[in-house]
């Protein structure tokens, strides 16, 4: 696969990129079945170069019925946040307490 250097980014011919992803608690369970591992270690998943945090969640299943907060490269983030090549994105459970 041939790629072209952009700055520190790099961008495939075809236009994909890679993010890791790290799912916590109850959010484990819509890991992906075909990729190998446990389900508490971080992933790699390929996506589209023009993605966002909510197309990663429609591709892990994740939905608008279930909450979730999302970090991307450790700073919180919305569902329109752009991701990039590399980006390491974390998808949390709501925490409650009283």
């Amino acid at each position: 696969m041939k790629t072209e250097s952009k700055g520190l980014v790099k961008q495939t011919a075809n236009h994909f990129m890679e993010v890791t992803v790290k799912l916590h608690g109850v959010l484990r369970r819509h890991r992906p079945g075909e990729i190998e591992g446990a389900p508490h270690h971080p992933f790699t998943m390929e996506l589209p170069s023009v993605s966002t945090v909510d197309d990663l969640g429609a591709n892990l299943s994740l939905g608008h019925t279930i909450s979730f907060v999302v970090a991307v490269n450790g700073e919180a983030a919305e569902l329109a946040t752009a991701l990039h090549q590399g980006d390491v994105v974390y998808f949390f459970p709501p925490a409650a307490g009283g």
